[in-house]
């Protein structure tokens, strides 16, 4: 094992498209993002646990964290990255794990993800697994599911991969769209948020209720957001940002017949476009919810910052690195 201090850093990120329809087998767009969270291990002479962060610290032996229950624990993502290696690192010494972020998370960014990311990766290479790609993916996906009950672990795959990435949920597969280099042309990506945030467990919970009642209507929708993601992934290859505008302005229609586009984010939706009222590159524009649902954050696409609005918003370019590592 290690004995020194290793740090792993992922970015933040956002998804661009294929909300719901990723959990219903078609792909998603997803963007890393230019803020990042990094986990640091340091071994402790004792056979303890001790998890330092902002939103809280743990302490016990390292048995006790391993049979930890993690019912609404703020640190339950670290407790089941954790407990996943439980095999590993049982009988080893004392782990301090130290937690330093620069992603708000109170608006989104996947920072839930990046941290799963950025700790299975620093686990897996401290307890010598090797520090595979996929493999790292693949862990932090199957963690994300246990704490959450359900997810896609779209944004795991921009956090470890970086760029903008597409992410099959079924294979927990990522393939790289766009590197930060290749992005230069692309308009500006701007989150607005919406002031509110619906939990997106209970988001997907509702509409999983919905489609239970119309399974031909959704399955529909979700089909026809699996296509406008195809056409968005062509125009991405092409540099067609009209063309990317217009797949992203569908997809809204589409969230929207989903039911997911309350007042409050058709609010933020319509102030966005209110901003652009004058400009002449119109088809190159585009407003959609980013994430779930019912709240959170909408993306602009070339949107200019929105001086109507009374919540944060702002633009970040997309992070060219994925999952880092670094011995100190």
């Amino acid at each position: 094992m290690v004995l020194t201090s290793l740090t792993c850093s992922a970015p933040g990120s956002t998804i661009v498209m294929g909300e719901h329809a990723v959990l219903h087998g078609y792909p998603a767009i997803v963007a890393a993002l230019d803020v990042r969270l990094a986990v640091t291990l340091s071994p402790l002479t004792d056979v303890q646990l001790h998890i330092e962060s902002s939103v809280g610290d743990w302490q016990s032996s390292v048995d006790e964290a391993l049979i930890a229950q993690l019912d609404q624990q703020p640190l339950r993502f670290v407790l089941a990255a954790v407990q996943f290696y439980s095999a590993d690192i049982r009988g080893l010494p004392g782990l301090h794990i130290k937690i330093d972020s620069d992603i708000d998370p109170t608006m989104g960014l996947g920072s839930s993800a990046a941290l799963t990311v950025a700790l299975v990766g620093a686990l897996r290479a401290w307890l010598q697994l090797g520090r595979d790609q996929q493999q790292t993916l693949h862990d932090a996906v199957a963690i994300i599911r246990h704490v959450q009950g359900r997810g896609s672990g779209a944004d795991a795959a921009a956090s470890c991969y970086g760029g903008l990435v597409r992410y099959d949920a079924q294979h927990r597969q990522a393939q790289a769209l766009l590197s930060q280099t290749e992005a230069a042309d692309l308009p500006e990506l701007r989150l607005i948020y919406t002031g509110y945030k619906t939990p997106t467990p209970e988001v997907v919970a509702l509409v999983g209720r919905w489609a239970q009642a119309e399974p031909e209507c959704y399955a529909k929708i979700y089909a026809a957001m699996g296509e406008l993601v195809a056409t968005a992934e062509t125009a991405i290859s092409q540099a067609d940002w009209p063309a990317m505008a217009a797949a992203m302005n569908g997809y809204q229609k589409q969230m929207q017949a989903l039911g997911v586009c309350d007042e409050g984010t058709q609010n933020a939706i319509d102030a966005a476009w209110q901003e652009v009222a004058l400009v002449d590159n119109k088809h190159e524009l585009a407003v959609k919810i980013s994430g779930s649902g019912l709240g959170d954050c909408i993306l602009g696409l070339g949107i200019p910052h929105v001086q109507t609005w009374p919540h944060a918003q702002f633009a970040l370019p997309i992070s060219a690195q994925g999952l880092s590592y670094q011995h100190t």
